[in-house]
C-alpha cells in the first residue's frame, strides 16, 4: 500500500514539474491590475464634498445671470444659450428635488412617551380636551 502511495506522490510531483509557470507578461498584468484596483479603492474611500439643493439652485441662478451679463463677451450665442439652458435645467431640477425631499411620508412619526401623537388638523377643539381632563 505504501508503494502505491509513493507512486501516486511521484506522479503528482512529476505533473507539477510539467505544470506551465505563468509568463512574465501575465504576472505583470496581474500586479498592474491589483495596483490599479487598490488605487481605485483608495480614491473611492476619500470623503466627497456634499452638495446641497440650495447650492445647486444658486449655481443654476448664477449660470443664468452670468450668461445674461457677460453674454456679449463670450463671443458665440450658442455658448450663451448653453449656459442659460444648463442654468434653467439645474434650477428646475434642484427645485423639484427639494419638493420631493419635503414629503410628509419621509418624516418620522412623532411620539410622546412612546405613544404616537395625533397632529392632524381638525381634531378635537382645545376646549373639549381641556374640559375632558376634569
Amino acid at each position: 500500500m505504501s508503494s502505491k502511495l509513493e507512486r501516486d506522490i511521484e506522479e503528482v510531483l512529476a505533473q507539477v514539474e510539467k505544470f506551465p509557470q505563468p509568463s512574465r507578461v501575465r504576472r505583470l498584468r496581474r500586479r498592474l491590475s491589483n495596483a490599479v484596483g487598490a488605487a481605485g479603492a483608495a480614491i473611492a474611500s476619500l470623503p466627497r464634498p456634499r452638495v446641497s439643493v440650495g447650492q445647486v439652485l444658486l449655481l443654476g441662478l448664477a449660470l443664468i445671470v452670468i450668461a445674461y451679463v457677460f453674454g456679449d463677451s463670450f463671443g458665440s450665442q450658442s455658448i450663451v444659450r448653453l449656459f442659460i439652458i444648463s442654468g434653467i435645467v439645474l434650477f428646475i431640477g434642484a427645485f423639484i428635488f427639494s419638493l420631493r425631499r419635503q414629503s410628509s411620508s419621509r418624516l418620522p412619526e412623532r411620539r410622546w412617551r412612546g405613544q404616537p401623537m395625533d397632529l392632524r388638523p381638525g381634531g378635537e377643539p382645545w376646549w373639549k380636551r381641556w374640559l375632558s381632563r376634569r
